[in-house]
């Protein structure tokens, strides 16, 4: 006998009983995101189409169920039932309990009980948004409790405090636009945050968290008896339209005791166009002046928000905290890198990214360079900008499905242009409003474009990027390192870096040295020069092109001098008791070296091992024990020529303060790389 289909309505009811949740995932794991998934006939009969007879299961659980050997593993008929009914149950609790908190709200007759449907509808699509976070860089959306950070939020002082108190502004043209904005805010709880009595509009750059911060406040307060939460995202389909609709429906709101029982979250006012920003903010006024509740407005800083009247507030930067639970969770789910967290966020901080693990968007891009196995080394933090710039350029539009509305005819590739002359231009973050415009007339003028507003095009700029931002009397670069990184970019690109003959040695010369084809002599300069350190370090730990005995040779010079050697000791076979492993210990002055990526540190190894120098001894400690901790092995002639020099494969190599090593852990044909294997008992070092 054929398959016989499941009709179309019958299947409309499981999937709409179900959410798209799998029972088995709900009733085995608590898993209740939504799933890619099929409808099951639980008797195992594709003819028997009740509705007793169908469950919604996701593809891994239908196939499992529908085998042979997945019944023996006790995913039973009987069981299933009870795991749907269970499902059902806990689906249904939350739109249920909206839909009663609505019609007490809004009234249960005739034109009530139509906007009930309506709104039903609403409350389930804002449910399936809110279950699950998708992190860039994931091929699958995480649980939202799983990945979300605890968020506090930035608000101004009460009038009586700021009254009474003088703030130090300090040295303005250093300081960073956020930094000075939050000088004079307080701090407060999201308890805090929903008990006071007020509108808010919640600004934040791209990438801070505004939505999943909004999403958190949604899923916090849909349980509670005395409040009805209504979640407007506006860039979906038709979501200014039900945003006026609900509005419009606050005026059935008649008993007093029933005001302020709503509270409306509105996300993303920079995702639409001017014409629907108008129709938001009127559709706002009408909800402040019918005072059904509170809302709550997302948007980017620097979009001019018409009309409304509510206090700003910012969201605070990731703790410490925040940021190892994060980076744990995503490790964990991005399984590339089994590395603890702790150790992951210290060595980017190490790195002077510690400003830009403060977020959510670029902490995990920062994991992304930080556990990528593709050319992009994990340590090089040019790549880690390059890699952020390119997603505020292009990719979170497109991972929004968003178009934002153009002001001007300029590209990406013209906005960027116009970034790098500025930050070219500018010594410090900070640059006067007169420099900035003048800068963008004259090249807008090289682009044609002489008729373009320079004032609107960098409005623009910031809109789209939060690069370069308005600030008091001018305008800034939200953090110094982007702004070096850019300006290097052009120094490079001008021709004018090659002839440069004198250098000054920070962070724009390392930068400009790494986009070089060749940064051989500007590191040999560098690691020569007193205080060429800064611009050396970011040469060796952004992965620059330079030749590899020369840079070796200049380490070498470079750590004998001035005594750099803090310690040193080496006791080979022939002068320790058999009860140790021979060994190098010892420490340099700096261990900038660590920062190197793998071909280098293994040629360090190769080049070394039989130099027989205290400073060449020490640079093989260090480089050893970093590709031990990075998980890697010695090339082969590598490792034959170190076994050569120490004699035996226990050899070991200690740096106080760090981990140690034993040659044989860097041995390219052991399969197992990582385990320690037990030879002669390494003596601690004092």
């Amino acid at each position: 006998m054929s398959r016989i289909a499941v009709p179309g309505d019958i299947q409309d009811q499981i999937v709409l009983l179900s959410r798209r949740r799998c029972c088995i995932c709900f009733g085995l794991c608590g898993d209740v995101d939504v799933k890619a998934g099929q409808i099951a006939h639980l008797d195992h009969d594709n003819n028997n189409n009740d509705l007793d007879n169908l469950a919604f299961l996701c593809l891994l659980h239908h196939d499992q169920y529908d085998s042979q050997t997945s019944q023996s593993k006790g995913l039973r008929e009987n069981e299933t039932k009870r795991f749907r009914t269970e499902l059902y149950n806990t689906v249904s609790v939350a739109l249920s309990l909206s839909e009663r908190k609505f019609l007490e709200l809004f009234g249960n007759d005739n034109e009530g009980l139509e906007l009930a449907e309506w709104f039903k509808r609403l409350q389930d699509t804002a449910l399936t948004l809110t279950a699950s976070v998708q992190c860039l860089g994931m091929r699958t959306p995480l649980p939202f409790d799983s990945i979300y950070q605890p968020t506090r939020i930035m608000v101004a002082p009460d009038e009586d405090e700021t009254g009474t108190q003088l703030y130090a502004w300090g040295d303005r043209v250093s300081r960073s636009i956020l930094r000075g904005r939050a000088f004079n805010e307080q701090s407060i709880s999201v308890d805090e945050f929903l008990e006071r009595d007020q509108d808010a509009l919640i600004l934040s750059g791209p990438g801070w968290g505004k939505t999943t911060f909004l999403h958190y406040i949604f899923r916090r307060t849909v349980q509670k008896d005395d409040l009805l939460p209504v979640l407007i995202t506006l860039r979906r389909p038709n979501a200014v339209d039900d945003l006026e609709k609900y509005v419009q429906a606050c005026s059935r709101i008649q008993k007093k005791q029933h005001r302020a029982c709503t509270l409306l979250l509105v996300d993303g006012y920079d995702e639409v166009n001017t014409d629907q920003r108008r129709r938001v903010s009127e559709a706002l006024l009408q909800y402040q002046a019918r005072r059904a509740g509170k809302f709550y407005l997302t948007c980017r800083e620097y979009y001019q928000i018409s009309q409304i009247n509510a206090p700003e507030v910012r969201l605070e930067a990731f703790t410490r905290d925040d940021q190892v639970r994060f980076v744990r969770v995503f490790l964990s789910k991005f399984a590339v890198i089994r590395q603890d967290a702790e150790v992951v966020v210290s060595q980017l901080e190490e790195r002077g990214f510690a400003e830009f693990l403060s977020h959510p968007l670029l902490l995990t891009l920062a994991c992304i360079v930080r556990t990528s196995s593709t050319s992009a080394q994990p340590r090089s933090g040019l790549r880690l900008l390059q890699r952020a710039l390119d997603v505020l350029r292009f990719q979170w539009a497109e991972q929004k499905n968003i178009d934002r509305q153009q002001s001007t005819p300029l590209d990406g590739r013209d906005r960027v242009t116009i970034l790098k002359n500025i930050a070219f231009t500018a010594k410090s973050p900070y640059v006067l409003r007169q420099r900035a415009e003048e800068t963008t007339r004259k090249q807008l003028a090289l682009l044609a474009m002489d008729k373009v507003d320079p004032r609107q095009a960098l409005m623009e700029i910031a809109r789209f990027y939060g690069i370069l931002v308005p600030a008091e009397d001018g305008y800034e670069f939200v953090h110094r390192t982007i702004h070096d990184f850019l300006a290097a970019q052009l120094w490079v690109e001008s021709g004018e870096f090659a002839q440069q003959v004198k250098y000054e040695w920070n962070a724009r010369t390392g930068y400009a040295a790494c986009l070089m084809r060749d940064a051989t002599d500007v590191l040999k300069q560098a690691l020569a020069a007193p205080d060429g350190l800064p611009a050396a370090t970011e040469i060796i730990g952004n992965s620059a092109s330079f030749d590899l005995r020369t840079v070796a040779d200049a380490l070498i010079r470079y750590f004998s001098a001035n005594s750099r050697v803090l310690e040193h000791e080496r006791r080979t076979h022939d002068e320790t008791n058999s009860k140790y492993a021979p060994r190098i210990t010892g420490r340099l002055e700096s261990d900038f070296i660590r920062l190197a990526n793998s071909r280098f540190l293994d040629f360090i190894v190769e080049y070394c091992c039989d130099k027989n120098s205290r400073v060449a001894d020490l640079l093989v400690a260090y480089a050893a024990i970093e590709l031990y901790e990075r998980r890697l092995k010695l090339m082969h002639q590598t490792y034959e020529k170190a076994l050569a020099a120490y004699k035996t494969e226990t050899f070991t190599f200690v740096v106080p303060g760090a981990k140690q090593a034993q040659l044989q852990f860097l041995n390219p044909v052991l399969q197992n790389r990582m385990k320690d294997v037990k030879g002669p008992v390494i003596e601690t070092a004092e």
